[in-house]
């Protein structure tokens, strides 16, 4: 089996992983912080030595989420009680829900990055960058309708993509 590279790694995993941190910290921007940080560690690790490069992705995200999580509770829990902190243990594993939920998410941004070049540039700057439709089409230098109407199809092709995988 070939092992991928860091790259192909990071753009078939990413947004996933991210989500997978989400889950854990509840916070999207220290999610994506902590994915970036595992990235950078992975690194410096020879992938070709894995077994599994993804699921040690995943293990390594969880981890370091778990990581934050509970040096982040602990901080606020002294920042809230001014007191000696006892820290009360809490059961982090993900569900079988958790790992389908993370499984159709990465579906969902492989079917993204499917969509032709100026569709999926617009899809990532409205969903996932929180563009209105006007702010996209001005960073586009493109009209409004333009927008719309790669918004419209891009839908159209990714709920289709993706119902083929719900039934």
């Amino acid at each position: 089996m070939i092992s991928p590279t860091l790259e192909e790694l990071f753009n078939a995993h990413f947004r996933s992983a991210a989500y997978v941190a989400e889950e854990i910290v509840h916070s999207k921007s220290a999610a994506e912080d902590i994915v970036q940080d595992v990235f950078v560690k992975l690194a410096r690790v020879d992938l070709s030595k894995i077994d599994s490069p993804t699921k040690y992705l995943y293990r390594c995200v969880r981890n370091a989420a778990l990581d934050y999580a509970s040096t982040h509770r602990l901080r606020r829990w002294e920042e809230l009680n001014g007191k000696e902190v006892i820290a009360d243990e809490v059961n982090f594993d993900l569900s079988r829900d958790d790992v389908e939920r993370a499984n159709r998410l990465h579906r969902l941004y492989q079917a993204i990055e499917r969509l032709s070049e100026q569709s999926r540039k617009v899809v990532k700057l409205i969903c996932l960058n929180n563009y209105s439709y006007a702010d996209a089409a001005s960073e586009l230098g493109v009209s409004l309708a333009t927008i719309k109407t790669h918004m419209y199809r891009s839908i159209k092709a990714l709920r289709k993509f993706m119902a083929l995988f719900l039934f």
